[in-house]
C-alpha cells in the first residue's frame, strides 16, 4: 500500500492537484503501513530505536532552521488550501482552520507503536508515545509561540524532539508494566513451578 501511495503524493505535490481531503487518504495509506514497516526493520530494543529518534530530532530542528514556517499542527487562519502541500501534510478540519501534521510525524508516530507491539506491551502504550509528543509540542506551541526569543519559537516547530519525549515516557511506563509484581504481571507462587502440587 505505502508504495502504491507514495508516487501518488509525489505527483500530486508536484502537479498542485486540489483533491483534499483525498488526500488524506493517500497520505495515512503511505504513512501508516510505512511506519509499520520502519517499526519492523529497526531492532525491538531501546537504544537503536533512541538513537534514530535522536538523530531524526536533530534533523528536524536542522530543517525547521532552514524552512521556518508556522508550528507543526497550528490551525491556519486561513482556509485555502495549498494544493501542493495538502500531500504531505494530514489535515484536520477545525472550526478555527486546520490541524496539520507532517507525513513524517505520522509515520515516526506508527513506526514507534509498532516498536512497543514487538516488544509485546499493551495498545494503550503503543499509542501513548503519539499523544505525548502531540499533545507536548501544541502547549509549548501555545506558551512559547509567541515568544520574542527566535530560538524557542523554532523548537516549538519541530514536532519530533516532542515526540521523541513521549515515546520516552511510553517506554518509561511499558518498563514499570513489566515489573514482576506490577500491574501486568504477578509475582510466581510455588504453585506455579513445573510439577508442583495443588
Amino acid at each position: 500500500m505505502a508504495t502504491l501511495a507514495l508516487p501518488v503524493m509525489v505527483i500530486g505535490a508536484i502537479v498542485g492537484v486540489a483533491l483534499y481531503p483525498a488526500s488524506d487518504l493517500i497520505v495515512l495509506a503511505f504513512a501508516l503501513p510505512g511506519g509499520i514497516l520502519l517499526g519492523r526493520a529497526l531492532p525491538a530494543r531501546f537504544r537503536p530505536f533512541f538513537v534514530f529518534l535522536v538523530a531524526l530530532s536533530v534533523l528536524d530542528v536542522v530543517q525547521v532552521a532552514l524552512t521556518s514556517g508556522p508550528p507543526p499542527g497550528q490551525p491556519s487562519a486561513s482556509s485555502g488550501l495549498n494544493p501542493h502541500l495538502i500531500w504531505v501534510n494530514f489535515r484536520i478540519g477545525l472550526p478555527a482552520g486546520h490541524f496539520n501534521i507532517g507525513f513524517v510525524d505520522l509515520l515516526l508516530i506508527a513506526a514507534m507503536s509498532e516498536h512497543f507491539r514487538r516488544r509485546d506491551r499493551r495498545f494503550w502504550i503503543a499509542v501513548l508515545a503519539g499523544v505525548i509528543g502531540i499533545a507536548l509540542a501544541e502547549l509549548s506551541a501555545a506558551a512559547l509561540g509567541g515568544s520574542q526569543n527566535s530560538v524557542l519559537g523554532m523548537l516549538t516547530q519541530a514536532l519530533i524532539p516532542f515526540l521523541t519525549v513521549g515515546w520516552l515516557v511510553a517506554d518509561f511506563l511499558a518498563r514499570r508494566q513489566s515489573i514482576p509484581g506490577g500491574p501486568r504481571e504477578r509475582r510466581p507462587s510455588f504453585s506455579d513451578e513445573p510439577g508442583a502440587k495443588r
